[in-house]
């Protein structure tokens, strides 16, 4: 089975549906806007001629066309569009096409005394590099300013920019029917250039090194605190050896169990001494970089405990200031 050629016919078969499905709608909004002209409502017909255009253009449609736009007082917009009649049927040789050609040229002649102009004036001196000018949102080309050209009745804002420019903008009424009128582009102002504006202070932060000198006191004092309760568990263990020595037992047995004693309680004094030293050290070092982050005159209190086992005695020092 040749695959490629069924592809190709359905192709083919598919743009004549397609056209014959354009066509039908075109013919319908055609007939619609007949109907819609003749009830005066110009806007609806005007519109559904537009469209019946765009899916299968005819002069006839384009003849409606223009005829519905004069009756709704859009002389420049129907003159253009009989113009365009009439050259789509200059060269015309059957009968039906020329009646379509003396129609759309003798319609237009008619218009064309009736038109009503806007002049959009740019002197020399206003025109400024990069200059831009608008009617009603639409570019004007260079090449229409200064002159009387055709538009329909209505209202326009007129705009004007350039770079390095201040916008300039200002709206112009025109009559829809032997309307005469000029609107006079200016000299744009030159844009006002505002300085910078600053941007807001970030708020105020530790500096980096501060924060981080809070962390050494805090593992400082967390130190003091294992190696104090190590001292005192070795504290508490040389008093339970000591509390096993008996009279009654050998001299060897006791010798013994005092010499561990005494080791126990030389090691949890050791352990004392270097609890103490590591909060003394936590602690001024605290103390050192709360001053630095706030120094006052009136500190608040500040008191660290710690263990503290010497001699045979044992408990809590309390390190700090007011």
């Amino acid at each position: 089975m040749n695959y490629g050629k069924i592809a190709i016919a359905l192709v083919l078969l598919a743009h004549p549906a397609q056209a014959q499905t354009a066509g039908a709608q075109a013919e319908t909004l055609f007939r619609q806007g007949k109907d819609l002209m003749a009830k005066g409502k110009y806007a609806d017909a005007c519109a559904a001629f537009d469209a019946s255009q765009k899916l299968a253009p005819a002069v006839s449609t384009l003849l409606n066309q223009a005829a519905c736009r004069e009756k709704n007082n859009q002389l420049a917009t129907a003159w253009g569009l009989f113009l365009e009649a009439e050259r789509q049927t200059r060269g015309a040789t059957d009968e039906h096409s020329r009646q379509f050609h003396q129609v759309a040229a003798s319609k237009a002649a008619k218009l064309e005394p009736r038109l009503s102009t806007l002049t959009i004036s740019v002197a020399p001196d206003s025109q400024v590099g990069g200059l831009q000018i608008t009617r009603g949102g639409e570019p004007v080309d260079p090449g229409a300013w200064n002159k009387a050209l055709p538009v329909d009745g209505g209202s326009y804002e007129i705009t004007a920019s350039a770079p390095g420019n201040t916008d300039w903008s200002s709206t112009i009424t025109v009559g829809p029917e032997h309307d005469v009128r000029t609107i006079d582009i200016p000299r744009l102002k030159a844009a006002v250039l505002e300085p910078p504006k600053l941007a807001a202070p970030a708020p105020a932060r530790a500096p980096a090194a501060t924060r981080r000198s809070i962390v050494l006191p805090l593992a400082l004092g967390g130190a003091a605190l294992v190696i104090g309760g190590t001292a005192l568990g070795f504290e508490l263990w040389a008093r339970s050896t000591y509390d096993e020595i008996s009279p009654t037992m050998s001299e060897a047995r006791r010798n013994s169990l005092w010499h561990s004693a005494n080791h126990k309680r030389y090691a949890a004094q050791g352990l004392g001494i270097a609890a103490i030293g590591t909060a003394g050290a936590a602690a001024w070092l605290y103390f050192r970089s709360a001053s630095s982050e706030a120094p006052s005159a009136n500190h608040d209190a500040a008191l660290h405990l710690a263990p503290m086992i010497a001699g045979d005695r044992a408990g809590v020092v309390v390190v700090g200031h007011y």
